[in-house]
């Protein structure tokens, strides 16, 4: 099982750094894909901010679909006591969802230092694909 965080899935609508790397990393992968409800929001206001068009969102739309999303409801007691005091509210959200795929999780994929340092903390499997962070 592979998470993937809205950072990571925007990297697979537009071009990005490491959007290449990451699109073959998965792409190879026979693993079944998760995220976050929380993903079509953050995903969704990221192409509006950068100006995409209706095809970006047409393509996030058809990735969301081949995604398993994990509601957000059942997450939220978790992320509310996670430790971390650089733990945003958002990203707590997606490492709380994360977590409810232990021990099963073998890849938690972020490109968000924070977010990345409190998932190894966590004992989160992270992964970055054509970086290190």
């Amino acid at each position: 099982m592979i998470y993937l965080d809205s950072c990571a899935l925007v990297k697979l609508v537009q071009a990005e750094e490491h959007s290449g790397a990451l699109a073959t990393h998965v792409g190879l992968s026979s693993e079944m894909l998760f995220s976050s409800e929380l993903a079509q929001v953050e995903i969704g206001r990221t192409l509006t901010r950068h100006g995409a068009g209706k095809a970006a969102h047409d393509k996030a739309a058809a990735l969301l679909e081949k995604i398993t999303k994990l509601p957000i409801n059942v997450t939220i007691p978790r992320a509310a006591t996670l430790p971390g005091k650089h733990l945003r509210s958002l990203d707590a959200l997606h490492l709380a969802s994360a977590q409810m795929l232990t021990p099963t999780l073998t890849q938690f994929i972020t490109y968000d230092k924070r977010l990345a340092q409190a998932a190894h903390d966590a004992g989160l499997p992270v992964v970055t694909p054509g970086t290190t962070i």
